[in-house]
């Protein structure tokens, strides 16, 4: 069922005012759009299938005005996945996931690139120079706020007060900012964390069984593109172990993930193609602000905590946004 919303974040003058997003006749478009994902283009996969629904309102056409492309979790091969976009003439990159944009800037400095999930923060890492004024060929959406680290921590306390550790589960490919900030809200907020590295292909039964053992251990998972393909198998290992998980965006707690909490999905990607449009239609990549989510949701599976033996208190159910039951 579905809450009321309880958490409005706005983030200065980095978020961007609403594009006007009207549909034009397709004959009018001025050029293509390559969309570019680590792992999958499946049009079940939960960021396809936004982005298809918008690019599809706004009168692109797969096929002929949006090309899409994956790399199939294969991450040598995103500069060959890249190359050939740009030899296909596309006018706009959208691009899924830190890895996939460094290669894209690396790759290109004129071709506009539309970056989705920045998960390190652009300007300390030279990507763009100012949220406001990117400066170069490459903007989009902010996703992490790598802040929300210490909201996660403080979420998975309450929902499980006696907790005593937190496996951070982290890819290494996606940089340790992220993952420095959280190990950092960990020691402020007096709890005991671990670093558990992991990808979409390992074995999460045998990873997990390192985390058994008399100490209450809580997993948080901090993003990188493509967890959704394997939040199943994530669940029910962690399940198996009696570990609680916490995720960054909604879809996984259908899966059996424990609780997530992060930005609306469903509202925030689709303005990734509407920044592609807008720079389509002649507006300056290097002028378009960088995004940040405005709106966040919290997200708990009850029926994962019965699994667990959890009871969630009252107050974190009437704070949910949504409680699958």
């Amino acid at each position: 069922m579905r809450r009321r919303e309880f958490i409005t974040l706005f983030v200065g003058a980095a978020a961007a005012c609403p594009l006007a997003v009207e549909p034009l006749p397709a004959q009018t478009r001025k050029g293509k759009i390559g969309y570019v994902h680590p792992v999958t283009i499946s049009p079940s996969h939960v960021t396809f299938a936004i982005l298809r629904k918008e690019w599809m309102r706004l009168g692109y056409v797969e096929g002929e005005t949006v090309l899409a492309r994956s790399a199939e979790g294969n991450l040598v091969r995103l500069s060959a996945v890249i190359n050939d976009l740009i030899e296909k003439d596309v006018g706009v990159l959208v691009v899924v996931g830190a890895d996939a944009v460094r290669v894209a800037a690396a790759t290109t400095k004129t071709i506009p690139i539309v970056a989705i999930d920045m998960e390190t923060d652009p300007v300390q890492t030279g990507l763009v120079a100012s949220f406001a004024r990117p400066g170069g060929n490459v903007t989009g959406l902010f996703l992490d706020l790598p802040s929300l680290a210490t909201k996660w921590i403080e979420l998975m306390r309450e929902a499980i007060p006696g907790i005593e550790r937190i496996a951070l589960a982290w890819q290494p490919s996606m940089g340790r900012t992220q993952l420095d900030v959280a190990l950092e809200a960990a020691r402020a907020l007096g709890i005991e964390a671990i670093v558990l590295e992991t990808s979409t292909t390992d074995d999460f039964a045998k990873s997990f069984s390192v985390l058994a053992g008399p100490k209450r251990t809580g997993i948080i998972l901090l993003t990188f593109p493509g967890f959704v393909t394997a939040s199943a198998r994530y669940a029910t290992a962690a399940q198996l172990h009696g570990l609680p998980t916490m995720t960054f965006l909604r879809s996984p707690t259908k899966d059996g993930i424990l609780m997530s909490y992060g930005p609306k999905q469903e509202e925030y990607f689709p303005r990734a193609i509407q920044i592609a449009d807008r720079i389509l239609r002649g507006d300056r990549v290097a002028d378009v602000p960088v995004e940040r989510p405005t709106k966040f949701e919290f997200v708990l599976n009850l029926k994962t905590a019965k699994a667990l033996g959890i009871s969630m208190s009252p107050s974190l159910l009437v704070r949910a946004d949504e409680v699958i039951e």
